[in-house]
């Protein structure tokens, strides 16, 4: 331990003896301008809030028996600016949490027994990053969020959405990334995305999706990467992506596609994965043919595209085809 870091140990010893407590079991590791408390895998069934550092910045409570945490649990620490609450068993979660921690940028609420969140419940704090996956939620009210959210990352995966949170991503204009991946989503709304405007990174797998809206893209022109792989989606609307300018990685593998219609994918696509669908190699898949065979010649990637029909062709890769093989008069 360097002179500085004791010095400014011995400081805080002599005036604020409350900023060396560490809670029983738990680590605690001071810096210069940081204090970092975890508590992994511990018995604990009560929030700590008494035995914490008052000069806290990041908070990591997991794998414990916590089953709530209310707004004067964390008003002991004033200055945190990430809290990690992964793997614990809350169920609830009150108002004011977060009342008072102007510097909060990060919460982790993973793998814990949410179903519902109160009002207002994350109004108090400047928030950037937000997990609440691997939850028992099903719906996402507007009022959780200030109109004027500052995130910018947000997990909702392994819940039990069975429609995309419209109300949520009303508040959510500043958001780069959106996980909404093994939920129970069976349709993509026309409008639902509007709001997201300079949405970077959408994750839509392992759903039950079945129907896109022409229009559920209008708005997202920003868009690079795109998870649609293990739905249920037998068909594309032709104009889906046509204004999604920015796409450069599209994961469309694990659906019903049969075949896609002309105009479907758009040229400035740098990586597409088609793999494990039941592809159709007949006249119809033609556009996909011909869309292959540029997009390997600019990109040197294969797609993964490969024959379900006819049984004559049956687990050939569509882009080793020839004109004929498909009936196209070349």
């Amino acid at each position: 331990m360097n002179v500085r870091c004791l010095f400014t140990i011995a400081l805080l010893v002599y005036c604020c003896p409350g900023a060396i407590s560490c809670p029983e079991r738990c680590k605690c590791y001071f810096g210069q301008d940081s204090t970092e408390v975890i508590c992994h895998n511990i018995s604990m069934s009560v929030f700590p809030a008494q035995s914490l550092p008052s000069n806290t910045t990041r908070l990591t409570i997991q794998y414990t028996d916590i089953t709530t945490i209310t707004g004067k649990d964390l008003q002991s620490i004033p200055l945190l600016r990430e809290l990690h609450l992964s793997n614990n068993k809350l169920q609830n979660l009150s108002s004011d949490m977060l009342m008072g921690l102007s510097q909060l940028h990060t919460i982790d609420l993973t793998g814990n027994q949410l179903r519902d969140l109160p009002s207002r419940v994350f109004y108090h704090a400047p928030l950037d990053s937000l997990a609440l996956k691997n939850n028992l939620l099903s719906r996402a009210s507007a009022d959780w969020l200030p109109g004027d959210s500052n995130l910018t990352w947000i997990d909702l995966s392994g819940n039990h959405f069975q429609k995309v949170p419209a109300g949520l991503l009303q508040n959510l204009g500043s958001l780069v990334t959106l996980d909404l991946s093994l939920n129970k989503l069976e349709e993509l709304p026309a409008a639902v995305l509007d709001p997201l405007v300079l949405m970077e990174r959408l994750a839509l797998q392992n759903n039950k999706l079945r129907v896109i809206d022409p229009m559920a893209f209008n708005t997202t022109s920003s868009l690079s990467y795109l998870f649609l792989q293990d739905n249920r989606l037998e068909k594309l609307p032709p104009s889906l992506f046509r204004r999604v300018k920015e796409l450069r990685y599209l994961d469309l593998s694990g659906n019903q596609l049969r075949s896609l219609p002309d105009g479907a994918l758009d040229p400035s696509v740098v990586f597409v994965d088609l793999a494990l669908n039941p592809w159709n190699c007949d006249a119809k898949a033609a556009y996909l043919w011909r869309w292959q065979k540029r997009y390997a010649e600019v990109h040197q990637e294969d797609t993964k595209a490969a024959c379900t029909l006819p049984a004559a062709l049956k687990g050939r890769p569509l882009a080793s085809l020839s004109g004929e093989e498909l009936g196209l008069k070349e």
